[in-house]
């Protein structure tokens, strides 16, 4: 299906806009990350198969069988601190190459955010809490490099946070060759309507919804729903709201803690989520399953959308690269989520084994898949 709000090309009036140093910036910076993706991208396997697995096997008598047996020997390698330098150096590369845009453009876009926050004409709304605390595991850091991380709300108009989230993003989606149409959205909403095209929602939720680009799409999908979005951070939703606004589709957005939301029980006919589950912690996990089971009239539906990063998938080396995020590119909920079991979770939370469901779901533009795990609850 086609949903013009779903693409990553789109573009909008919140949007800041490279000029030609600024883009020449972005496109090294695809270079560097198509290199690592490649033949750079190669250099840790190389350090692993002909150097590390030999003297663990000479000095142990076996191949490691753990993530611990291989941090400290691939650390020592050269070719793995190469290929680690350069990958933490892209990403830093990344978010400087297009906070300089956002830099540059931070007046007009603030400026603009406020205009359609306080519009007569506004389709949406926008509820800041302040009591609303971040979580202290992606409070006091900058997840995945992101300067200032969620929780950056420096003013009354800040909407950096957003800004650096949508952009950083597009660039970092490109660079690791998802395809420019691609979208989480459209993707989810695609397999609602090829397999639940008996749900029909009234109202929907979003949780984590961040720059709210995968918000949008659901106005678009469903126009007689009522769509709510909601995320920890001020900066966030700012900017969030205003992105909504200036494509004119109605979002209600709203600074919230998907843990306990504060919505009534059974408001929501659909609840979804898109990249959230990689970054709540142990605790937080199974509080959310079980908020989503509350808030979900009987017969409504959750789907959740994320990275198909679980460890059962690869191999030891593998597993080791993506381990890496969590110790060089600040993903601190990164060993929950790959070992994170959704069927059990669900279950956990209330769920009837016989709803739930747990598959790969392939993007819309591009190789590979998106992981997809819901359910529905007991009419």
């Amino acid at each position: 299906m086609h949903l013009k709000t779903a693409t990553r090309t789109l573009t909008h009036e919140m949007l800041a806009r490279p000029d030609h140093d600024e883009l020449a910036r972005e496109k090294f910076v695809l270079s560097l990350k198509g290199s690592l993706r490649s033949g750079l991208g190669k250099a840790p396997r190389a350090a692993f198969e002909h150097r590390v697995l030999p003297a663990f096997q000479k000095e142990y008598g076996a191949a490691p069988a753990s993530l611990e047996d291989l941090r400290d020997p691939m650390a020592r390698e050269p070719l793995h601190q190469m290929w680690s330098a350069l990958s933490r150096s892209a990403q830093d590369l990344m978010w400087h190459a297009v906070g300089a845009s956002i830099e540059r453009a931070a007046p007009r876009m603030e400026t603009l955010a406020r205009k359609l926050r306080t519009s007569n004409r506004k389709l949406g709304s926008l509820m800041l809490n302040p009591s609303v605390k971040m979580p202290e595991y992606i409070g006091h850091i900058d997840v995945h490099g992101q300067p200032g991380g969620y929780e950056q709300d420096e003013s009354a108009d800040d909407i950096i946070a957003g800004a650096l989230y949508e952009s950083g993003g597009n660039l970092y989606s490109r660079g690791v060759a998802i395809g420019r149409h691609d979208s989480k959205a459209g993707c989810l909403i695609g397999y609602l309507q090829e397999h639940h095209a008996n749900l029909r929602p009234t109202r929907i939720l979003d949780m984590g919804c961040s720059a709210g680009g995968a918000s949008v799409p659901y106005a678009e999908a469903f126009p007689e729903a009522e769509v709510h979005a909601i995320d920890i951070g001020a900066g966030l939703l700012r900017y969030a709201h205003a992105r909504a606004e200036s494509l004119r589709f109605p979002v209600h957005f709203s600074q919230r803690n998907a843990e306990e939301t504060g919505f009534p029980d059974g408001h929501f006919d659909l609840i979804v989520s898109h990249n959230l589950f990689h970054e709540v912690s142990r605790r937080s996990g199974p509080r959310i399953f079980e908020e989503c089971h509350r808030l979900l009239r009987p017969g409504g539906a959750v789907f959740h959308l994320d990275i198909p990063a679980q460890r059962h998938r690869f191999d030891l080396l593998d597993q080791f690269v993506g381990d890496w995020q969590t110790w060089h590119n600040a993903e601190p909920c990164w060993p929950v989520y790959v070992t994170m079991d959704a069927r059990a979770e669900l279950e956990a939370a209330g769920f009837p084994e016989q709803t739930i469901e747990v598959l790969d779901r392939p993007k819309v533009d591009g190789p590979g898949h998106w992981f997809l795990f819901g359910a529905r609850k007991e009419n």
